[in-house]
């Protein structure tokens, strides 16, 4: 493995798209692709590539983040070879820094994400670039999309839509609308520091929540993307929940109308109940406290008021 894999921090693949110019023109993306470049993965790798490929209407450049110590050194010399993406190489293995590295390295007047098991449907860049096009004062598009299920069923990624582009605040305390796939940004306008790499887990949501107080945005009702679901799911685990309340508490610093400020402190007391709950099923009755105390000091919090007799008890 070492010998095949660029021990430096950032290493160019072989791509004929090294050190060119972008492709001229105000519809030009840039789309970028992190990757941990593992055998299980790289189908879904390929789709992801050839779902970028194949939009119309729109010059496009793929830009394959490739990070961590997993990868195969054979689907990475494969990924090399190909002359139609250009492929970098981060040796840490972390999808919100090989996110920045990405955002970097962006030199087209847009650019957006795809995750490595994920796809374009037909027609998706072309659809979220239209109203920035339309409108040079909007810096963003959030887009609706599809997640397939473990089933292969298709089911929308957002259900209640009507309201997400006339009030983002508000409807990001009931559901995140910026999915990683989902977005198209300006680049003058979203700058690297948006992207903060001490957000390790639910950094959509608050990369949402921050272009929602300090951008204008737009978003495109329609089904661009796909989401394919991957088995081994943080989203139950402790460390996940708890990360999710230090992410609301982080939102709390924007500055936020006081309304969006209430929910979300409300939603902050349900994330820590939620953490409590988890702590006190795994036999962590010290975490379990401490999450449970900070969930009744917050609006709302009362309501969780009974689950002090569950602590009583250890489980």
């Amino acid at each position: 493995m070492t010998s095949l894999i660029p021990r430096n921090r950032l290493e160019v693949g072989q791509s004929s798209l090294i050190d060119q110019e972008a492709k001229p023109g105000a519809s030009s993306v840039c789309i970028i692709i992190p990757s941990t470049c593992e055998l299980r993965r790289f189908e879904g790798l390929r789709r992801a590539i050839d779902s970028i490929l194949g939009q119309e209407e729109v010059a496009v450049r793929v830009l394959v983040v490739v990070n961590g110590q997993r990868v195969d050194p054979d689907c990475f010399r494969r990924l090399q070879s190909r002359q139609d993406i250009e492929v970098r190489y981060e040796s840490e293995g972390s999808s919100v820094k090989a996110i920045g590295i990405g955002r970097d390295l962006v030199r087209e007047p847009f650019f957006g994400f795809l995750d490595d098991d994920d796809e374009y449907l037909p027609g998706a860049l072309a659809n979220r670039i239209a109203p920035m096009l339309r409108d040079a004062s909007i810096d963003f598009v959030a887009s609706n999309g599809l997640r397939c299920n473990e089933q292969g069923i298709d089911e929308p990624f957002l259900t209640d839509t009507a309201s997400i582009e006339s009030a983002p605040l508000e409807e990001l305390t009931r559901a995140n609308w910026l999915a990683s796939c989902g977005g198209l940004f300006r680049t003058a306008s979203v700058v690297p520091g948006d992207f903060d790499p001490s957000v390790r887990y639910f950094e959509w949501t608050y990369l949402a929540y921050l272009l929602a107080c300090t951008r204008r945005m737009g978003f495109v009702d329609q089904a661009t993307f796909r989401i394919h679901s991957t088995p081994g799911s943080l989203s139950k685990s402790l460390a996940y929940q708890t990360a999710e309340t230090c992410v609301l508490q982080k939102v709390l610093e924007l500055k936020l109308p006081k309304p969006v400020r209430a929910l979300v402190k409300a939603k902050l007391s349900a994330a820590h109940h939620d953490a409590a709950e988890l702590a006190y099923a795994q036999g962590e009755q010290g975490t379990a406290w401490r999450h449970h105390l900070r969930s009744l000091l917050l609006p709302g919090g009362l309501r969780y008021l009974a689950f002090s007799r569950h602590l009583m008890i250890k489980p």
